[in-house]
């Protein structure tokens, strides 16, 4: 049996009505009629109209103009988090905090998981980046209801008292390990300077006697 086209479905109805095949027409042969299917799926709104008071056709203006045919491609939602302008703050006003390292992947006692207790209280010593600052002030923020600058100051006041207290240790150490004699080793950059001054001292004679023997 042949099959119809969708867009010439309403002229295969009149062929059989016509050759007696069927008897009656279907309810929706007078609206497919009066407004035939175009050759793509999606109706040109060309084909709608509206009318005034006097019964004149009136086109819409606004459902014809190219902007408005103009298909908007699907995009995804945009997904912001809170933390996300939390994040560009902090780092913006201590850009330092980026360079020190962070072992994802470590679960020690130091790092502190309960977001109440996140950085008061802190026993020492622990390991508290920028990430744990940007999570106790959402934390202040949600549970606690601070304000946003109240609850960034709050965390940085906290945040800088430990810095302080990591600082005082190392010096503390530093200093009881010399008094029991230690040496401490120098670090890449005094060792690279320790260098570079070494080389210099040896080539320095080679140097004069090479300017000596220009200048005679």
């Amino acid at each position: 049996m042949h099959r119809a086209s969708p867009t010439q479905l309403h002229k295969h109805v009149s062929q059989l009505l016509t050759g007696g095949i069927i008897k009656t027409l279907p309810a929706w042969y007078s609206a497919m009629n009066k407004f035939p299917p175009g050759q793509s799926l999606l109706r040109s709104p060309l084909q709608f109209c509206e009318k005034d008071v006097s019964g004149k056709k009136l086109r819409n203006k606004k459902a014809t103009s190219p902007k408005h045919l103009k298909t908007k491609i699907p995009r995804p939602q945009i997904i912001r988090y809170i933390e996300d302008s939390l994040r560009r703050e902090f780092y913006r006003e201590h850009p330092y905090e980026l360079l020190k390292p962070q072992i994802l992947m470590e679960k020690n006692e130091g790092i502190v998981e309960d977001h109440g207790e996140l950085l008061c209280n802190l026993k020492f010593p622990c390991r508290v980046t920028g990430e744990d600052v940007i999570r106790y002030q959402t934390y202040l923020m949600k549970d606690q209801k601070f304000g946003k600058h109240q609850a960034y100051v709050e965390a940085c006041n906290e945040f800088y008292k430990i810095r302080a207290r990591e600082e005082v240790a190392e010096r503390v150490a530093e200093e009881q390990a010399l008094l029991f004699g230690s040496k401490i080793s120098q670090s890449q950059t005094e060792r690279s300077l320790w260098l570079e001054h070494k080389n210099l001292q040896k080539s320095e004679p080679r140097v004069i006697n090479q300017v000596l023997r220009i200048m005679s």
